[in-house]
């Protein structure tokens, strides 16, 4: 897979922002809304983006996310999560929903994937995109926080 813009700004521009302005840093731009904050990140990737940033608390955990260029590639990403908690400044989590293509069903699909440090992780299969920008933020949030917080099921 070569290394297109869109796949940079997934999963190594955004992750070295963040780790190198540190992760409050990066989330509390995206809780004021701050766009202008990430206008260096498209201009290292050669890209033109308006990003849509979403954010949420669900304590303990602080949870931001910012879309993406919409991929074209298999392995670029639509948007990236990050979730913190505020009061643990070294617990950090990333994720990004990426573009796949499931060849046996000739069919695009999503894949919730993980990034720490260097390692990245297919999670399981992401959440069908809507188009709508908020109700698909909320959809990859919820598939992510499942990982973080399992939902206990009760059984008869």
């Amino acid at each position: 897979m070569a290394m297109t813009p869109t796949y940079a700004l997934a999963h190594v521009f955004l992750p070295n922002m963040i780790t190198l302005k540190g992760p409050a840093t990066v989330v509390g731009a995206i809780e004021r809304r701050d766009l202008i904050f990430f206008d260096a990140l498209w201009n290292q990737a050669l890209v033109t983006h308006n990003p849509y940033v979403w954010s949420q608390t669900r304590a303990p955990y602080r949870i931001a996310t910012i879309t993406l260029p919409a991929p074209t590639e298999m392995g670029e990403a639509y948007m990236a999560g990050i979730v913190m908690k505020s009061s643990d400044p070294v617990y950090l989590r990333y994720f990004t929903l990426e573009h796949d293509f499931v060849l046996a069903k000739q069919a695009n699909r999503t894949v919730l994937c993980e990034r720490e440090g260097h390692k990245h992780t297919k999670r399981g299969e992401g959440p069908a995109l809507t188009g709508s920008q908020e109700i698909d933020t909320i959809a990859f949030v919820d598939c992510f926080m499942e990982l973080i917080v399992p939902t206990k099921v009760t059984r008869k």
